[in-house]
């Protein structure tokens, strides 16, 4: 059906037990089928030898699907039914054994054969950072626009390509680079201190990047710093994507990232700017990163992933 996708690893049994209770497992239609409507469309990029340190979140994505039948479709907080909304898996991105760049090119070809034919938000299921400039990339080649990005991460992610090549390190360069994304249309949630360097901070600014480090965060309130942050770039772009690196949250809470460190985001502050910008009607696809199931510790890192998707997905709800 899709040129740069492969069938997902596994597939759920279908069928129902306790008729009361609908799970993800069931939720989450397994087949495309052209010309239907879908809300979402799960992708996911098993990728992270483009990792400056090492990281099996090329695991993630199957580890993302085996969760689905642990959590139901109902939101209780905000008693919203998801399972109104339609998903559908379309699998995974192929990805070359050795040749990174192959795989990176294949990001971009999905995404854009994807935004080309597919009538639903992507939600794609990284792989490390590196992902995210060949996503956007993508996206926006299928459809021309100025797009704002919000990042939730502890890192700039603006290394120099010249140290490394383009990694998990470099993709908000990248995108400012090749002039996918203008500087100032990048707003960057949750930077922590000892996780970035002076030069590296001069040269985002210089590009006009708004910065926020998880301390504003705190001192601010989440809720504050993400509507300001939506109103900053729905006034001026067309579309808005939404890139969740998950090591910006706290290390107590997710052991899985590669990159862990203390005084990041809660889960409550991180879900709750996932339910915001979920009812955005700009924000056009989303993506979660950097969760390495090989290091986790009951799939606690997984299930945060997981509940970004469901909290972006209440929002959507609420929104459509």
């Amino acid at each position: 059906m899709f040129s740069y996708l492969t069938q997902p690893p596994f597939r759920f049994t279908q069928g129902k037990g306790d008729p009361y209770v609908t799970r993800l497992s069931e939720w989450v239609e397994q087949s495309y089928q052209p010309g239907e409507a879908y809300d979402f469309a799960i992708i996911g990029v098993p990728l992270s030898k483009s990792s400056i340190s090492f990281s099996g979140a090329h695991a993630h994505p199957l580890q993302f699907r085996q969760l689905l039948s642990s959590f139901t479709t109902y939101n209780f907080d905000e008693d919203v039914e998801l399972a109104s909304l339609r998903a559908v898996d379309l699998g995974d991105v192929a990805m070359h054994v050795t040749d990174i760049a192959c795989c990176q090119q294949n990001i971009e070809s999905a995404l854009q054969e994807v935004t080309s034919n597919v009538s639903a938000l992507p939600i794609i299921v990284g792989g490390d950072h590196s992902i995210t400039y060949r996503a956007i990339t993508g996206i926006k080649r299928a459809k021309p626009q100025r797009i704002g990005l919000i990042q939730f991460d502890a890192h700039l992610d603006v290394r120099d390509t010249n140290y490394g090549g383009t990694s998990n390190g470099t993709p908000m360069r990248s995108l400012m680079e090749s002039e996918v994304i203008r500087g100032e249309d990048i707003v960057t949630i949750g930077l922590r201190s000892f996780a970035n360097s002076r030069e590296y901070r001069q040269y985002a600014e210089g590009k006009g990047m708004t910065l926020i480090t998880a301390n504003q965060v705190r001192q601010r309130g989440i809720e504050a710093v993400v509507i300001e942050a939506l109103r900053y770039l729905e006034a001026k772009c067309d579309a808005i994507y939404i890139t969740f690196d998950v090591d910006v949250m706290d290390q107590s809470t997710v052991p899985g990232v590669p990159a862990i460190g203390p005084a990041g985001l809660s889960s409550v502050d991180l879900l709750f700017a996932a339910h915001t910008v979920g009812k955005s009607s700009k924000v056009i696809a989303m993506d979660m990163v950097c969760v390495d199931p090989t290091k986790d510790v009951r799939d606690m890192t997984s299930r945060v992933a997981l509940h970004l998707f469901l909290h972006f997905a209440t929002g959507y709800h609420q929104r459509k």
